[in-house]
């Protein structure tokens, strides 16, 4: 080794003795199988009832409809900070986009004992957010 290979950082690396591809690995992505994404929504513990649907039925409905796999958090177990549930889509955009409308659907159907309406909210992780489509969605 000469003086300038020692004072050059990468001489000092050790090189991989398989690229990654070679060796099968394969980058993680926040996506399920190909072309499948996931969606948190928070909803409100009035409307959980009727998504859900007597011994489960309407979920069931809904997941063979569109396709989509939905987890509903535990009746008391809640966002934190917030006194609603927890539901975790998985499945096409398309898929998504259904189940979604269908739980604004039930949302919006709110008991005559609430006050006033609330919004359904979408979690997302901040480093996934564009600024400029938060501003169209708003608008």
């Amino acid at each position: 080794m000469t003086h300038m290979d020692a004072d050059n950082p990468d001489s000092r690396k050790r090189p991989l003795e398989t690229p990654a591809e070679e060796a099968g690995c394969t980058k993680r992505t926040n996506t399920g199988e190909e072309g499948e994404y996931f969606l948190k929504v928070l909803i409100p513990s009035y409307a959980a009832g009727s998504i859900i649907g007597k011994g489960g039925q309407t979920i069931v409905q809904l997941q063979k409809e569109t396709g989509a796999t939905i987890k509903l958090s535990k009746s008391k177990d809640f966002y934190p900070g917030t006194t609603e549930r927890v539901c975790l889509i998985q499945g096409t955009v398309e898929a998504l986009n259904g189940v979604h409308n269908f739980i604004a659907e039930k949302v919006r159907e709110m008991p005559q004992s609430a006050q006033k309406p609330e919004p359904v909210s979408i979690l997302q992780p901040q480093t996934t957010v564009n600024p400029d489509r938060v501003k169209q969605v708003r608008s």
